[in-house]
């Protein structure tokens, strides 16, 4: 359908339908065999229907999702200027420092020339017993290398996988060696969601 169409969003919608068509008549079948005493067969046949049509529809989701955010570079929806905590500033002392509280889940871990080596989460270091926690907040960071480094140029589409992929469900967007911006699941959701409600907008006023 891509090849016919030359349209990956129309194929991936007719795509979806199919799915959903499928799993329906899978759920269909599924019940009938259930009532007439197949009850094995018809509750795996109602099962994988279900799973068909959820798997269609997020398929259908992310796809509208991606088309919303073509031409969209990282740096429209990411934080910027994102407060930073030095490789030396022991455990204790980032969560006692009153410019870590309140505001964000995880902070990007820098070196003394300002460079990304990893991400560490409030809720983790706040984990460490009392008793460990005069080590350096890089032992409980997640290390760059685990975590996405888009740089902000970069199209927004394309660093959807990996952020849904990353452990620490964030990005460290990287300019010149130096953190940029952090980006995270709901600044992908804000942007989306506005994407979509301005292009409702337009579609009324057409």
């Amino acid at each position: 359908m891509w090849r016919r169409t030359g349209n990956p969003l129309r194929a991936t919608a007719v795509a979806t339908g199919a799915g959903r068509v499928l799993g329906w008549v899978l759920v269909g079948g599924g019940l009938y065999l259930f009532l007439f005493g197949a009850l094995f067969s018809g509750s795996w046949l109602v099962i994988l229907g279900w799973f068909l049509i959820a798997m269609a529809t997020a398929e259908g989701g992310q796809a509208h999702v991606r088309e919303l955010l073509k031409g969209v570079p990282v740096r429209q929806a990411m934080g910027h200027a994102p407060v930073t905590v030095p490789a030396f500033v022991t455990v204790a002392q980032f969560l006692a420092a009153p410019e870590y509280r309140y505001r964000h889940a995880a902070y990007p871990v820098v070196d003394d020339r300002q460079r990304p080596i990893g991400l560490v989460h409030v809720r983790t270091a706040a984990d460490l017993p009392g008793s460990e926690r005069n080590a350096p907040v890089t032992s409980v960071m997640t290390p760059v290398e685990d975590i996405p480094t888009p740089h902000p140029d970069d199209p927004l589409e394309r660093v959807l996988s990996e952020l849904d992929s990353s452990p620490a469900h964030r990005t460290l967007v990287v300019e010149d060696s130096r953190v940029a911006g952090v980006l995270t699941s709901s600044d992908v959701s804000r942007v989306t969601n506005w994407l979509a409600s301005s292009c409702s907008w337009r579609n009324r006023a057409l």
